[in-house]
């Protein structure tokens, strides 16, 4: 709402009900869109941010944990990589629908991350906290898909400070 509309709605009725109004307003957006994305459950963290040095189509988040919390959207093939800490959810268009599978490869270096892939809602995979010194979280994961009729996953990374972290979530190839 414009500053010019809020006074003039404020003057006729006060400021917690327009607050509140648009507060709803804009939650029922938000859930409408993910929702037509295909992740109308999934857990909310309060939270979300990182940079992305990738192109991206869609909403961008702030780094550090502050940001939309209308995550992002990216095609498959397409890289994702860290800001750095804090958690970060990017919404990935496989265009096709469950049952199928894709390939999540990833490189979390030397400090651990965790790598959360959810499918209309419901946990599909956690990688738990990967990378240290030794192995670096280099590696890649076949991730199934349930039958289902949303053609996105969401991937949701958490990181703590000094973090970094790429993934890519590539195309199923059935």
């Amino acid at each position: 709402m414009s500053c010019e509309a809020n006074m003039l709605v404020t003057h006729r009725i006060g400021h917690r009900p327009v607050r509140a109004a648009a507060a709803t307003i804009t939650l029922a957006a938000a859930i409408m869109l993910a929702g037509a994305a295909g992740v109308s459950a999934a857990p909310s963290t309060g939270s979300s941010g990182s940079s992305d040095s990738g192109s991206s189509s869609g909403s961008g988040t702030g780094s550090g944990g502050s940001g939309s919390s209308i995550p992002r959207s990216k095609p498959c093939n397409q890289s994702t990589q860290s800001g750095g800490e804090g958690v970060t959810d990017t919404l990935h268009h496989l265009g096709t629908s469950g049952p199928t599978s894709f390939v999540l490869a990833y490189e979390t270096y030397r400090i651990p991350d965790q790598i959360e892939v959810f499918y209309q809602g419901s946990l599909v995979h956690n990688t738990g906290y990967i990378g240290d010194d030794i192995n670096q979280g280099t590696g890649s994961v076949v991730v199934a898909l349930p039958s289902g009729t949303a053609t996105s996953v969401l991937v949701r990374v958490t990181g703590p400070g000094g973090t970094d972290w790429e993934y890519t979530v590539n195309c199923p190839t059935s």
